[in-house]
């Protein structure tokens, strides 16, 4: 069986992979920010403030979060040509809209909807505690925030290969694809959040020293999950267990 890469070792290939990309890859991430952030001032609806049009724009804003999925496989789609030693431009990013758009979607609705779901005991806790304080509520508060953040990490990981199988398997469906990711992240979890975590300090970093750095960082962590999704579809690969679950 393939040996897995350390942390250290994605790392370097991100950094190598990476080195004369980053005017790239940098801008890429600019666009792709710019036109969610000019899509959500567009269609949000503005007026007095209420219950109802607090509503709508929470709507609003889970359906673009949700097309947005399209422009997170496009940017799959642009780090796996950078890992995999192929031209990489900015135009990459819109790959989405070619290579079956509706499982992008798919994919995205998927993390999207349970993001939503786990916040809104949160949501409707912390506005009881705003209209009645209490510390048996901000206590109730406290322990869905963290169940809220554990599911969440849960599904991030486990379905976290998804967008790059896309690439990589396009003749499946987006059911097919999310159980590939699954199966794959078997054993690998912690792992990949230790991956995550090691680029906290960076994040730190990059927050104190006025944010700027951060362009940079976004592109070696991508960089570097991307190497960790490369990683393990060549153990998988060598293993015979490519098809796993596709079938």
């Amino acid at each position: 069986m393939t040996e897995l890469k350390s942390s250290s070792e994605l790392k370097a290939i991100a950094k190598e992979k990476s080195l004369d990309k980053y005017g790239t890859l940098i801008f890429a991430n600019i666009l792709i920010f710019a036109i969610q952030f000019i899509v959500s001032a567009l269609v949000t609806v503005s007026g007095p403030a209420n219950f109802f049009l607090f509503c709508i724009n929470e709507l609003i804003t889970l359906v673009i979060s949700i097309l947005v999925g399209i422009l997170v496989s496009g940017k799959a789609y642009l780090y796996m040509n950078l890992l995999y030693s192929q031209a990489v431009s900015t135009s990459d990013i819109f790959f989405g809209f070619k290579q079956h758009p509706n499982k992008a979607v798919t994919i995205q609705a998927l993390f999207v909807v349970v993001d939503f779901l786990v916040s809104i005991p949160g949501t409707v806790i912390f506005y009881l505690s705003r209209t009645n304080p209490s510390s048996g509520l901000i206590g109730v508060l406290f322990i869905f925030i963290v169940l809220g953040l554990i599911i969440n990490v849960y599904v991030s990981l486990t379905y976290s290969q998804a967008f790059f199988l896309l690439h990589d398997y396009p003749d499946k469906s987006a059911k097919e694809l999310l159980a590939y990711s699954k199966e794959m992240m078997k054993g690998h979890r912690f792992r990949l959040l230790y991956l995550h975590i090691s680029f906290i300090p960076l994040m730190i970093f990059g927050v104190i020293t006025l944010f700027i750095p951060l362009l940079w960082i976004s592109v070696y962590r991508y960089a570097t999950l991307t190497a960790f999704y490369q990683d393990l579809i060549v153990k998988y690969g060598n293993a015979g267990k490519v098809d796993y679950g596709l079938n």
